[in-house]
């Protein structure tokens, strides 16, 4: 038992693990629980010793932290009464990597705790380029770009059978990302399939390319008649996607109703920074947190409110305005997420399907995460719910004639599903909630 004054350090007992370009949470408290208001509080990164963040006198105290982390960081004090407190490092990159450290300074003691922060990152799926030989066979080159740590990379035959490249480059961008590009000859004797697989070891996340080898990439004959040959393989795959995409999305699309599902936000699940209407179909962030009962159903940590309708079965679709927002996270979750305590990435693994909008890119909460090639900014996104087949589907909604389709999600129906809603930080660019059409 400390002496009278003086505390014990705890920050996070496992690494945390942050994904580039993301943000990564991490807390620490006091042992015994004191107020800690009136304490000296700072996170350093022992890998560079430079200063991550610094709380005194009340307030955050910037002059002189590290130029690395200036405007990434985000000291959340809530909490800080009972010696909680957390810092927020906004998007991530492999320099952050490292060991910290969180320190308390009270006017007779101080106390730190040191963690590990891992950052990784999976990259672009490979890209597999065909060019001729100088001689009978034909170069496939493989290349990627923005992974970390180093990925690892193997090409394989038919047979799951490792093939030596010919080449292979390794090179880290000025971001500190890898760029991969790795090359093998085949020649006549190589029949089936070939494919390039590159693999994050740190998440266990593989990409993979395959390419179907056959006598029609070889030079037999004129080289116009390989190129052409080439040309119609391309032709052919392409078709093949493109018809069956379009089969896939004419089946949603007919499955869903324009009768659009009446979703009502549920206050109760409300986290005290966020402030629902009155009809309960939209909700905003609020500068001050509420004075809100704190029960079992309420966010405290995620800033998030749920929809009071829950999911067992069947099909359902509901529209949300975005406009006007350059932040949001909406789609559906498992009624048993947590939502106490601890911060939770809000990924499949954790029982969140999502799309989000952060620094005007658009992705989706996958594991690893995938982003979204859209043109003009969205301002209605709809969200399809397929129980039995057992798909949550986006769509950009702006035009439901158009429909068009942004990215389906496989999940196993373990558990009723939820409606989720994140409308942002408040900001000037933020101020508009999301409404529920």
């Amino acid at each position: 038992m400390p002496a009278a004054g003086q505390f014990h350090v705890t920050g996070p007992r496992a690494p945390v693990t942050a994904l580039v370009r993301e943000e990564a949470v991490f807390s620490c408290h006091l042992s015994p629980p004191m107020d800690a208001q009136n304490m000296d509080v700072r996170w350093y990164h022992d890998s560079t010793l430079s200063l991550v963040h610094h709380y005194m006198n009340s307030q955050d105290q910037l002059e002189q932290q590290n130029p690395e982390y200036r405007g990434r960081t985000e000291f959340l004090r809530e909490n800080i009464t009972k010696g909680q407190v957390t810092l927020r490092i906004h998007h991530i990159r492999p320099s952050d990597e490292g060991d910290y450290r969180c320190l308390f300074i009270s006017s007779t003691y101080y106390s730190e705790a040191q963690f590990q922060v891992l950052v990784t990152a999976s990259g672009t799926g490979p890209h597999i380029h065909i060019e001729l030989g100088e001689t009978r066979g034909i170069k496939l080159t493989c290349t990627s770009t923005g992974w970390y740590p180093e990925p690892e990379v193997k090409w394989r035959d038919l047979q799951r059978k490792h093939l030596a490249p010919s080449s292979e480059t390794k090179i880290a961008k000025e971001n500190g990302l890898f760029h991969v590009e790795t090359s093998i000859t085949v020649d006549e004797g190589s029949r089936g399939s070939v494919s390039c697989l590159i693999r994050n070891p740190f998440l266990s996340v593989e990409k993979e390319a395959h390419i179907s080898v056959s006598d029609a990439l070889f030079p037999r004959n004129n080289p116009w008649i390989v190129g052409l040959a080439v040309f119609l393989v391309l032709v052919l795959i392409l078709f093949t996607i493109t018809s069956a995409f379009l089969k896939l999305t004419r089946k949603a699309k007919d499955k869903i109703s324009k009768e659009l599902e009446d979703i009502i936000l549920d206050r109760d699940t409300a986290h005290p920074y966020l402030e629902v209407s009155d009809d309960g179909k939209s909700v905003t962030s609020v500068e001050a947190k509420k004075d809100l009962p704190d029960n079992p159903e309420r966010f405290d940590t995620m800033p998030a409110v749920l929809g009071k309708n829950t999911f067992c079965g069947g099909n359902h679709y509901w529209e949300v305005r975005v406009e006007g927002k350059n932040r949001w996270t909406i789609g559906l979750c498992s009624t048993s997420v947590i939502k106490k305590g601890q911060f939770i990435s809000a990924s499949p693994d954790n029982g969140f399907w999502t799309l989000c909008l952060k620094n005007d890119v658009y992705q989706v909460l996958s594991t690893p995460r995938y982003t979204l090639d859209v043109k003009e900014p969205m301002l209605i996104v709809g969200i399809f719910l397929d129980y039995e087949r057992e798909l949550i589907t986006f769509y950009n909604a702006t035009e439901f004639a158009n429909l068009p389709f942004l990215y389906s999600f496989k999940f196993t129906p373990t558990e009723s599903l939820q409606p989720y809603f994140y409308p942002g930080p408040l900001n000037e660019r933020n101020s508009n909630g999301l409404t529920i059409l």
